[in-house]
């Protein structure tokens, strides 16, 4: 992005600045320590993992397209979120709030998350949107994902409990959301609650084709718990984008939502998977929402 805007704000003091340096090392040390460990616990078990390995050498286009494409969506509804958060606190251009989006999620990967005060510090300067503000939509946002995972979690314990289809609960709220979306004081909630649990979904669809692409089969009521699970572990605060803690969280999941189908280094090797097309669509896309607003400030 462009160099830091100078606001008005009172610089931090270097002791705090240092701690909040060090922090956002530590938790990039932390991450890329989790991302090895999680190769070499894929590699000492390399002899099952290979087979499902080879899967990937001879890869199903169609699961390498649903892949890239869940995560070129997933950008494009993140943006798309904050569209309608952010428009109680001032005026984004849509096409601006995609650019900001992708680039802060490439950002997002350095330490301390530097993409999310990125696109404070844009609002404020370019917008003229206060920093409380946009860290509101931010949290809002946050909150949204923790209801839609609450309830879902809640959906898939009751559909197995009932043995009923996860389908039905997990559309039994969509009524409610469109009603609140076309009328009421609810209308902004509504829409990013609707907004938010497509995005979930097509985080399940990512983790069906990852699964896919090493030969593993997993239904919709997995595909969904595991979005939730990467969600949620994504949202951590130090580590970026849940690097590593994500892989973790996945591989320690599949034994038991796949009944041992898929064992810890399969699971891990999956999410492996995921976030390689994530890392190669986030750049690509981050990049270019660089350009674009650099283009557009000149």
């Amino acid at each position: 992005m462009d160099a830091p805007v100078p606001t008005t704000d009172p610089p931090a003091p270097p002791d705090r600045r240092a701690a909040r340096i060090w922090l956002g090392r530590a938790g990039l040390i932390v991450g890329i320590g989790l991302v090895v460990a999680a190769v070499g616990m894929v590699w000492s078990s390399r002899d099952q993992v290979a087979q499902a390995l080879g899967e990937v050498r001879n890869p199903s286009p169609l699961h390498v397209a649903i892949l890239l494409a869940s995560v070129i969506v997933n950008i494009a509804l993140s943006g798309l979120l904050f569209s309608v958060l952010m428009a109680k606190y001032g005026t984004v251009r849509l096409l601006e709030m995609q650019a900001l989006i992708a680039s802060s999620a490439l950002l997002n990967y350095l330490p301390l998350r530097p993409g999310f005060f990125g696109r404070v510090a844009y609002h404020k300067a370019v917008n003229r949107i206060a920093a409380i503000d946009a860290a509101k939509a931010v949290v809002q946002a946050a909150i949204c994902t923790g209801i839609i995972a609450a309830y879902l979690a809640l959906a898939l314990a009751t559909c197995r409990t009932l043995d009923a289809p996860l389908i039905i609960a997990a559309l039994l709220p969509a009524p409610l959301v469109a009603i609140g979306a076309l009328v009421g004081p609810w209308r902004r909630w509504s829409l990013a609650l609707g907004i938010r649990s497509v995005e979930i979904a097509v985080w399940a669809l990512r983790y069906w084709a990852a699964f896919g692409l090493l030969g593993i089969a997993i239904d919709a009521e997995t595909s969904m718990a595991l979005a939730c699970i990467g969600v949620i572990a994504t949202m951590v605060p130090l580590l970026s984008n849940g690097l590593g803690l994500r892989e973790w969280a996945i591989g320690l999941a599949s034994p038991w939502l796949t009944a041992n189908v898929a064992s810890l280094q399969l699971g891990l090797a999956a999410d492996l998977v995921n976030r390689a097309a994530e890392l190669v669509v986030v750049t690509i896309a981050g990049l270019a929402g660089i350009a674009y607003l650099a283009r557009r400030r000149r």
